[in-house]
């Protein structure tokens, strides 16, 4: 599904703790109030080795993670395992829907899982399908929080969402179309795997620019694809992890947390 490392994972940042630590204080001291930050780890469903390292990183530095898991891929066996790694039902962890199948629908033009290819009906039908089949293998531990893969769908796709009841839909930020009325927007602003600068130094120097424009933002929303990780990949998680907890500024929360401090009535978006 995923292709490889991003060239930002292709060199050493031997300067990358100090200039983490430079762009946490800027960002935070921008913010208006104590930035509320989060990581979003896309295409769960899964176990493997990489999955096993990053859920070992976000247990050492105690760090919520929301978890978009994609519902074809989880079957009854791979969710006890992902139980096994995770410590079951700690409550560290965010799980939620992830598209259905994570298969691309559009012909041409970017990828849609629920794009405008597809008719109102079969998107309602499969946003049931992934999310009864979740329900059932997750059981109170799904949350109706939905991310569409490559963090965009269409107009009919918000629209069922709110219809069947799901809390939030988590897309990039300022992605459109809007989110209707009772569907929270929960967007993710930093790119930590994906990236396509290229090269390692121009990698490295956006992800600390959005880093910082997003903490200064109040919500810094990070998105993480451990099967694109790499050994220096997984090296600048921990150390990012590190100094989040080590500057004590920034929120850490997952989803259910931003949302139990929104109103009632989403914000405009």
């Amino acid at each position: 599904m995923n292709s490889g490392p991003s060239p930002l994972y292709t060199a050493k940042h031997p300067d990358a703790l100090a200039r983490i630590d430079a762009t946490i204080a800027r960002g935070c001291s921008r913010a208006e109030r104590r930035p509320r930050l989060f990581f979003r780890a896309d295409d769960i469903g899964v176990p493997s080795a990489h999955f096993a390292r990053m859920i070992d990183l976000f247990q050492r530095h105690h760090l919520p993670l929301c978890m978009a898991t994609v519902p074809s891929w989880l079957t009854a066996r791979r969710w006890q395992d992902l139980q096994r790694i995770t410590t079951a039902e700690s409550a560290q962890w965010y799980w939620h829907q992830h598209g259905r199948s994570h298969h691309n629908f559009e012909p041409q033009g970017k990828k849609q899982e629920f794009g405008p290819s597809r008719s109102r009906l079969a998107i309602r039908q499969s946003l049931q399908l992934g999310r009864d089949r979740l329900r059932r293998l997750q059981g109170e531990l799904f949350h109706p929080v939905f991310t569409p893969p490559w963090n965009r769908c269409s107009a009919e796709a918000l629209t069922a969402l709110a219809d069947l009841g799901y809390q939030a839909v988590s897309r990039s930020r300022g992605a459109l179309p809007q989110a209707p009325a009772g569907l929270f927007d929960l967007a993710v602003n930093v790119d930590l795997h994906t990236r396509k600068e290229p090269s390692a130094p121009a990698g490295f120097a956006a992800l600390l620019s959005e880093l910082e424009e997003a903490l200064a933002s109040g919500n810094a929303g990070i998105m993480l694809h451990h099967q694109r990780m790499n050994r220096a990949a997984f090296a600048l998680l921990d150390l990012l992890l590190d100094r989040i907890n080590r500057n004590g500024r920034p929120l850490a929360v997952h989803f259910g947390d931003l949302l139990a401090e929104l109103p009632a009535e989403p914000l405009a978006h």
